[in-house]
């Protein structure tokens, strides 16, 4: 069920919803393959450059076709 709530936490469509970089480090997942050592991360904001975009519906399907042109040869 960890696997279940970490994807949950982490597929938020919305950025100020998702689970941080750091919460997702720490969740209880990872428990077993974290190291001895104390683990101190600070992590960096990551924006993504869709993020700031005005996200309609006509946005949207052109940012999905261009990105499926990218991987369709």
């Amino acid at each position: 069920m960890e696997a279940v709530d970490f994807l949950q936490k982490t597929l938020v469509f919305n950025p100020f919803f998702r689970m941080t970089l750091t919460d997702a480090i720490n969740h209880p997942l990872f428990k077993d393959v974290k190291g001895s050592k104390s683990e101190n991360f600070q992590g960096v904001p990551i924006e993504l450059e869709f993020e700031g975009m005005n996200l309609d519906t006509d946005t949207l399907r052109s940012l999905f076709l261009k990105e499926i042109q990218h991987y369709h040869h």
